[in-house]
């Protein structure tokens, strides 16, 4: 049996489960099926964390191991916030373990749910079943990536989160113009896109795997970058500088600010076996040498560049300009 197959058994099984429980279960709408791009295949047949949980408190432990496996993630995307009375937008929401913390951790009066995958979207829902979350504060819409089109209503979303999507997508711009449309006047969320100036770009891949350990030397870094984060098959995994970003923010009429990036504890190990390394091996490329030469520790022995912490999760904060109605 092929990877295909047992995402398509796994996601009919969780959506069966869940469906026998439909008062604890929220339904999953399919909002367009206009058409599959190979991003809407491999994340159906990739679902990251695609082992369901077997109980409420096994589900609550991963979220607290997931936040240790990535020190300043929680800091940097404002988990999870009070939102008392708000409707939250979690974007590519996977299998949804902010889903999950919103309902769980803040008082958002409805949390919503967006991704391209059967998969993952069925063990959302057979886990918003272990919690008991009422179904009325949930709704789950499946998407495809052949659009960049939200299917929800203008200015109807206080918070908008997105976190580790954007960049495995075929049309981001299309995406955050999507977010400014249906953000509120005043809204503000948080984005996390690989971040180009890191140690896991400068130091991990363009130093540690392309030249000391030799593996993908006849690639750019970019193309050894797609295949090195989640799976030499990614299609579409771009690290992306913050000027780039910020500026995909601000074509969509939204205001952005370059938080910093968290880290994978990986890069942490990476950096103090490489990063001295990797400033002056003159067979790393100039630009990386630059950037390992500016790398600083701050008090907590985190890696910073222009007092900014330089770990893959590049996270923005974004607000849509204008006054909330009262």
């Amino acid at each position: 049996m092929g990877i295909r197959d047992r995402a398509s058994l796994l996601a009919r099984g969780l959506l069966g489960t869940a469906a026998r429980d439909s008062k604890v279960s929220p339904v999953i709408t399919v909002a367009d099926d206009s058409g599959k791009t190979n991003v809407d295949s491999y994340w159906n047949e990739h679902t990251v964390n695609s082992n369901p949980f077997d109980s409420a408190a096994e589900s609550k432990r991963y979220l607290k191991k997931r936040s240790e496996a990535y020190p300043l993630f929680t800091k940097f995307m404002d988990l999870y916030g009070k939102h008392e009375g708000q409707v939250v937008l979690d974007y590519g929401c996977g299998p949804g373990d902010d889903v999950v913390g919103f309902l769980l951790w803040s008082k958002a009066r409805k949390v919503i749910g967006i991704d391209v995958s059967d998969t993952a979207l069925g063990l959302l829902r057979h886990r918003l079943a272990l919690h008991r979350v009422e179904p009325r504060r949930v709704e789950l819409i499946r998407i495809t990536d052949s659009s960049g089109a939200i299917p929800l209503a203008s200015e109807s979303i206080d918070w908008l989160h997105c976190g580790g999507v954007l960049h495995h997508t075929s049309h981001p711009q299309q995406i955050v113009n999507e977010f400014g449309r249906v953000m509120k006047p005043g809204a503000e969320g948080r984005l996390m896109l690989y971040n180009r100036e890191s140690i896991w770009y400068h130091v991990w891949i363009a130093y540690a795997q392309r030249v000391v350990n030799n593996v993908y030397p006849e690639l750019t870094v970019d193309e050894a970058f797609t295949k090195s984060t989640d799976g030499p098959d990614c299609p579409i995994s771009d690290a992306w500088s913050p000027k780039r970003v910020l500026e995909m923010i601000e074509a969509a009429g939204l205001k952005g600010r370059f938080v910093g990036g968290y880290f994978n504890v990986e890069e942490l190990g990476w950096w103090n076996t490489y990063g001295a390394a990797a400033r002056n091996d003159p067979r790393l490329e100039s630009e990386h040498r630059e950037f390992a030469s500016q790398v600083e520790v701050d008090s907590h022995g985190y890696p910073i560049r222009d007092r900014k912490h330089v770990g893959i999760g590049g996270v923005y904060a974004i607000s849509k300009p204008g006054s909330r109605q009262l």
